[in-house]
């Protein structure tokens, strides 16, 4: 499983708001963070789910700094992704569709755009960087992208001049994961925990028992995903949940000197979350093939239940556990540099 870097606005904390995570949940590990409305009545909520809508969940590169980003030439066969030489615009109209399909995704929005100076390629250039670590990337694009977005399908656009653009399917994929990592701001995000500054001391503030209400209220009951960093410790793995399956292994277990207040009884389970990972880069979609990688992830933990059946809590037994959670809404609409990348959906 590669690493991924992160880079989107955190919920601010005061230090005294810290919860050890034991604890019942404070404002950065309540469900509400999340959504307005969910249930808490433990038999109420499902014990497996999956999102509904089929077409999302893609698998893509999280386009590393180190490589280019999305200046990548990812389909040409001398792949590269810095010092390129892009054409001008009567090299462009002489050139074949395989060799207009061999630049990077960025060359080829600008191509569309009628911009020959390539201003999105420069963007990009300076973003990118070669001494950069190889799990630093654009994960917090792709991750939000996947999940609001049907896997795009290769397209062919001719831009003012009337040279036709060949864009890949990985290529649109590129530019969505980009807009969502640096073009499309948010006034909040709906972040849930904290991440983790370092690899020594890190708070564990994501409540066990709160996760499990985000992760059953959204997943079974909406059918909607979100998105965790799957990683405890200072690199940042963004990847969205497709689905879950939960384990009772113990439903009737004692509270015990951690446990919330007015736990009444303690629940233990095993939960099983699919996540799609970073498959191969593709002409074609890859939904429903071999290409489209998912992983599986393991969560051992228990909940405190109240005299209601409620969970009120929660302690994370696996040393394997999601750092934060969060998730953001689609852009009404395209702009600033990438305002035509509507047209590629």
């Amino acid at each position: 499983m590669r690493s991924f870097f992160a880079m989107f606005f955190f919920l601010y904390l005061s230090s005294s708001s810290i919860a050890g995570i034991h604890l019942p949940w404070e404002r950065e590990s309540d469900p509400l963070i999340m959504s307005g409305s969910m249930n808490h009545v433990f038999h109420e909520l499902p014990l497996s789910g999956k999102i509904r809508n089929k077409n999302r969940l893609w698998s893509g590169d999280y386009w590393p700094l180190k490589l280019g980003n999305i200046n990548f030439r990812w389909y040409a066969k001398n792949k590269t992704g810095f010092n390129l030489n892009s054409p001008s615009r009567d090299e462009a109209k002489k050139m074949t569709l395989p060799e207009l399909a061999s630049l990077a995704p960025s060359e080829k929005y600008d191509l569309y755009t009628g911009r020959y100076d390539y201003p999105l390629k420069a963007q990009v250039a300076r973003i990118a960087n070669p001494k950069a670590l190889l799990w630093e990337g654009i994960c917090h694009g792709w991750a939000p992208a996947t999940i609001n977005h049907d896997e795009p399908r290769p397209k062919v656009l001719t831009n003012p001049d009337g040279i036709e653009i060949p864009f890949g399917s990985t290529d649109i994929k590129a530019l969505l994961s980009y807009y969502y990592a640096y073009g499309f701001h948010v006034n909040s995000t709906n972040q849930m925990g904290t991440r983790c500054e370092n690899d020594k001391n890190c708070y564990e503030d994501l409540n066990a028992g709160a996760f499990h209400i985000v992760l059953t209220n959204r997943i079974a009951l909406e059918g909607k995903s979100f998105v965790i960093d799957t990683q405890r410790w200072i690199e940042v793995w963004n990847n969205p949940i497709k689905e879950y399956s939960t384990v009772i292994i113990n439903d009737n277990l004692p509270p015990i000197n951690t446990s919330a207040r007015g736990t009444t009884k303690v629940i233990r389970l095993k939960t099983t979350i699919t996540i799609p990972g970073d498959g191969e880069n593709r002409w074609q979609p890859i939904l429903g093939t071999a290409f489209q990688d998912e992983e599986k992830i393991i969560y051992e933990y228990d909940l405190d239940i109240d005299s209601k059946g409620a969970i009120i809590g929660g302690i994370w037994r696996s040393q394997n556990r999601p750092d934060f959670l969060w998730h953001k809404a689609p852009p009404y609409r395209f702009d600033g540099l990438l305002y035509k990348l509507g047209h590629l959906l």
